[in-house]
């Protein structure tokens, strides 16, 4: 059975996270490419604009055949308590092929619950299984019990 992450990180928290998982699971990895500039105060202004009004990110086209996989992990950082427009443009373009799926948001410290009901809604589906990262929940991933029934969530669910 296959999993695949598709993740997208600014700052690279995000990416510490897929590291992880995928080592864990084992898992493929996949990272969504945003095609809008982040960076200065035109990049800050864009992104305030795409999360206030739930607009999707211009992304690079996944290349990747979702169909072999029998689980994605979509993982995705919370921006202002909102779904990152990148991860908004995947879901959109992917959700009618997504089989099983499962949820992670790194936040500094809350929106998660938001971000989770919204990912659901746009996928149309109810994820087996969410994860919450904080900055704090940084320090020690590795070893943590959220992580680990996590992954014994996913990894269930592909065995079946």
């Amino acid at each position: 059975m296959k999993i695949l992450i598709i993740y997208y990180s600014l700052s690279g928290i995000t990416k510490q996270t897929a590291d992880v998982l995928a080592a864990k699971l084992p898992a493929d990895k996949k990272r969504v490419k945003d095609q809008e500039k982040r960076t200065g105060i035109f990049g800050m202004m864009l992104t305030i604009y795409q999360i206030l009004l739930a607009k999707p990110s211009h992304i690079q086209t996944l290349k990747i055949d979702i169909s072999q996989y029998d689980l994605i992990i979509l993982g995705t950082p919370v921006w202002m308590m909102r779904l990152a427009s990148p991860m908004r443009a995947v879901i959109n373009q992917e959700k009618y092929r997504l089989p099983k799926v499962a949820f992670f948001c790194t936040e500094s410290s809350s929106g998660a619950t938001a971000v989770f009901r919204t990912m659901e809604e746009l996928c149309e589906t109810t994820p087996i299984a969410t994860l919450e990262i904080t900055q704090s929940d940084m320090a020690h991933l590795d070893d943590s019990k959220k992580l680990s029934d996590f992954l014994n969530t996913c990894q269930k669910a592909v065995s079946k």
